[in-house]
């Protein structure tokens, strides 16, 4: 299910998070962002007297908000819930939110340990863990999203450069020989190198360019086979689902340049402590008139460099299986700036919605493999839940979602922290949001999401006809409610189901692969905290994220009373969207 070189990123990341530790923030100190100590609050406005108790029937939710969520009751007589606490208002600013749930007449502290345990050691115990650093190609994605939110809009087309394409119109033929001005740096100030490259493979959707330092480090076959993956099945799937972006240059192609300037935009030295650079988009292409911008629609890539030449080495196998789903991941990018800045003259996508939708288009890079190879075909295991060839596009979304669903308080769907990028773990919750979101629909395709000048929420509620308050309240019970152990999967609504994946199942799977030391920590992400019915927690989240508890309430108790508020018992301001989705387990 999972090839050795995933296994060995993930190898890589635990090793690299048993220095950077998280601690889940909790009520009963200040932690240095704003969370105080809990107070006792007042208990005269919501007194259960005159609460009507919801009466949810088996597997039936319920996303309670605004001042309902300030004081609720459930049924009890022996009745178990997931009882899921959010903020999701779209004006609260970033940062951690204390709050208090259930009946505050006992409070059930939860404990902060200071102990410096490794990460293996904090999963296993079920706390959260940081992220590594980011890695020269997530420092690269960061500065390249950052360029595309403050370039000027519109198209970069000088005088006497090509016109936007016009349908039905006959590109000129492509240059054999073509010198390209390529970024060759990570440095915050930016620097080119002009790159020589000839022509190897001319199709209907792509061009494949090679810079001449570079010639032998594919075959002629090799080359031929390249084109005829990209052409006929890589963008025709990224188009077709996301869009067809912007044509500056006229010539209805994607340019694709193998480069070892991309090898080299870091060092030997600094590759094994870093890593590296695959390939990127840049929107430069598109929208500056200087002459460091190649003015058209280009993809940057790799080589293979076994001997080091460049940087650190790099096999032809590892080349081949990277670069696909990096190019579909970056194709959906340059597709949404096309699409957003340089047809519409509008902003470029937000970052959290941006970087979900290019992972959404590596799995649209999986599932042509999936259909391809019907299970058990494919597989070196047979067993495996999905083909060899489909591994290199999904895996990584697949680790990344177990990431932010261990950790769904820390890790926000809805934004980035200010001045940082999204962390992969980030990106994989968005990508698990739009994929649910998505088998939702009765079309799969996300071109809405990117033919527009809408970005962020507005744009994920004008696609979806759905507030991101619901969205986001349902999605948080559907990620435990899809597939749960003994109940059939119809017996769910619908809502809270995922259709094409089956989380449990794949889950377990990662779980069998990687183990705690691999970094996964348990074979289901989520493993709902304990709330007593008529007691309370408290602890604190970020917008767009979330926590999960379970309350049995006990035979011979016929309510519980719960309040979702801040910590000193008041309610949460409207502005704040606190809500609370509620499942009845059966």
């Amino acid at each position: 299910m999972f090839s050795a070189d995933h296994r060995r990123r993930v190898h890589r990341f635990a090793v690299a998070t048993r220095a950077a530790l998280l601690l889940v923030t909790v009520a009963g100190c200040s932690d240095g962002n704003g969370i105080v100590a809990p107070v006792v609050p007042s208990v005269a406005e919501c007194n259960g007297v005159s609460v009507a108790v919801r009466n949810l029937a088996p597997l039936e939710s319920v996303v309670i908000s605004g001042a309902d969520a300030a004081c609720f009751a459930l049924a009890g007589e022996g009745r178990d819930y997931l009882v899921v606490p959010q903020l999701v208002g779209a004006s609260l600013p970033y940062g951690g939110y204390g709050f208090r749930l259930g009946n505050p007449t006992t409070v059930t502290a939860s404990v902060v340990s200071n102990t410096p345990d490794p990460a293996w050691l904090q999963m296993a115990q079920g706390r959260a863990i940081a992220e590594p650093p980011m890695d020269a190609q997530a420092r690269l994605d960061a500065r390249m999203r950052a360029r595309e939110r403050s370039e000027p809009r519109g198209a970069a087309v000088p005088q006497g450069a090509p016109q936007l394409s016009v349908s039905g119109a006959v590109p000129a033929a492509p240059a054999e020989l073509r010198t390209f001005s390529v970024l060759n740096t990570l440095d915050a100030v930016e620097a080119y190198s002009p790159v020589n490259a000839r022509l190897r493979f001319s199709g209907a959707k792509m061009l494949l360019y090679v810079d001449t330092l570079a010639q032998a480090a594919l075959s002629e076959q090799e080359l031929q086979s390249i084109g005829s993956l990209y052409d006929e099945r890589l963008t025709p799937a990224v188009t077709s689902n996301f869009g067809d972006g912007s044509d500056i240059d006229g010539n209805q192609r994607v340019i694709f340049l193998l480069t070892p300037t991309v090898n080299a935009l870091v060092s030997k030295a600094q590759c094994g402590a870093t890593g590296f650079v695959r390939g990127f988009f840049f929107s430069h292409d598109l929208r500056s008139t200087n002459v460091t911008s190649n003015r058209g629609e280009v993809f940057y890539g790799y080589v293979p460099d076994e001997s080091g030449q460049w940087s650190c080495a790099h096999s032809k196998a590892e080349v081949l299986a990277n670069l696909p789903p990096t190019f579909m991941h970056e194709l959906q990018h340059m597709l949404s700036y096309g699409e957003h800045a340089v047809k519409r003259n509008g902003p470029a996508e937000e970052g959290w919605l941006n970087e979900g939708l290019s992972h959404m288009a590596e799995e649209v890079g999986s599932l042509i493999y999936e259909s391809r190879f019907p299970a058990p075909t494919g597989r070196t295991t047979p067993t495996s839940i999905f083909p060899d060839s489909a591994t290199p596009f999904i895996n990584p979304n697949l680790l990344y979602s177990y990431r932010y669903l261990f950790s769904s308080a820390t890790f926000s769907l809805t934004g980035c922290a200010p001045g940082t990028f999204c962390t992969l773990s980030e990106r994989g919750g968005t990508w698990l949001w739009l994929r649910w979101m998505a088998d939702q629909r009765t079309t799969r395709d996300f071109r809405a999401f990117v033919e527009t000048s809408r970005t962020g929420r507005a744009n994920l509620e004008a696609v979806t006809g759905r507030s991101t308050a619901e969205l986001l309240g349902n999605f948080v019970l559907a990620v435990s409610a899809d597939s749960i152990p003994g109940v059939a999967r119809t017996a769910v609504s619908a809502r809270l189901r995922f259709t094409s994946r089956n989380l449990r199942r794949i889950y377990r799977g990662l779980f069998e692969a990687y183990g705690v030391i691999g970094g996964v920590g348990r074979p289901f992400p989520i493993e709902p905290l304990p709330l007593v019915a008529n007691a309370a927690v408290t602890g604190t989240m970020r917008p767009g994220t979330f926590l999960t508890y379970r309350m049995s309430v006990p035979a011979g108790t016929p309510s519980a009373l719960l309040r979702m508020r801040a910590l000193d018992g008041t309610p949460f301001p409207e502005s704040s969207g606190a809500q609370v989705s509620v499942l009845r387990l059966p």
